[in-house]
C-alpha cells in the first residue's frame, strides 16, 4: 500500500510541478536526490542514526519512499522523450524497447552489485554474531552515490536542451535517429573531401 501511495505521489507531483521542467534539468535534479538518498543509506550502514537515537526503520521508510517517487520522476521524461522520437507507427515497439532497456540495465545492476559485495565479503548467512560481515557494507553504499553522478557528463551530448512540452522533431521528420550524435559524426565527414578540403 505504501508503494503504491509514493507511486501515485510521485506522478502527481511530476504532473503538478516537473512536466514543463527541461530533460536535462529534470535528469541532474533526480540524479542529485537520489546520490543525497543514498546518503542517507550510508549514515545508516555506519550507524551513525543509532548514536543520534534515530531508529532504523524510520530510515528505510523516508528513503524508500523517496526513491520510489524518485524513480517516477526519472521514469516519466524517459517516456516523453521517447514518444516525442518514436517513428510513426512503432509507438508498442518503441515503448517495449525502453521496459526492455530498463529491465537490463536492472538486472546488471543487481548482478554487478552482488559481485562489489562478494568483493567487500558482505556475505551474511543468518549465522550467529556475524555483525563483522556487514563492516564494509558502507563503502558498497558510498559506490551507489558516487556512480549515479557519473552520468551526469554525459547530458549535454545525449541529451536535447528542450522543455519537455517542446517538439523535438517537424511533423514531417518522424525519424529516430535525426539529430542523433551519430548522424551528426557521419554528416560532418560526408561534407569533407578525401583530401580533408571542405567541399563547397
Amino acid at each position: 500500500v505504501g508503494g503504491a501511495a509514493c507511486s501515485l505521489l510521485g506522478i502527481y507531483s511530476y504532473q503538478r510541478w516537473l512536466k514543463n521542467w527541461t530533460y536535462r534539468g529534470l535528469l541532474l535534479m533526480t540524479n542529485l536526490v537520489y546520490s543525497c538518498l543514498c546518503i542517507i543509506d550510508l549514515i545508516m550502514y555506519k550507524r551513525l542514526n543509532v548514536r543520534w537515537g534515530i531508529p532504523d526503520h524510520a530510515f528505510v521508510l523516508s528513503t524508500g519512499s523517496m526513491e520510489t517517487i524518485v524513480q517516477y520522476w526519472w521514469w516519466m521524461p524517459a517516456v516523453v522523450i521517447l514518444s516525442q522520437l518514436c517513428p510513426r507507427g512503432m509507438e508498442a515497439t518503441m515503448y517495449a524497447l525502453l521496459a526492455g532497456c530498463s529491465n537490463l540495465g536492472s538486472s546488471i545492476n543487481a548482478n554487478l552489485g552482488a559481485v562489489v559485495l562478494q568483493y567487500l565479503h558482505v556475505a551474511p548467512n543468518a549465522s550467529n554474531n556475524e555483525s563483522a560481515q556487514f563492516d564494509n557494507l558502507w563503502v558498497a553504499s558510498a559506490l551507489s552515490t558516487a556512480l549515479p553522478l557519473s552520468t551526469l557528463f554525459l547530458l549535454p551530448w545525449l541529451i536535447p536542451d528542450a522543455r519537455q512540452t517542446d517538439k523535438l522533431l517537424e511533423d514531417g521528420d518522424r525519424s529516430a535517429t535525426s539529430g542523433s550524435l551519430l548522424k551528426r559524426w557521419n554528416s560532418r565527414g560526408s561534407s569533407q573531401s578525401p583530401r580533408g578540403d571542405i567541399i563547397g
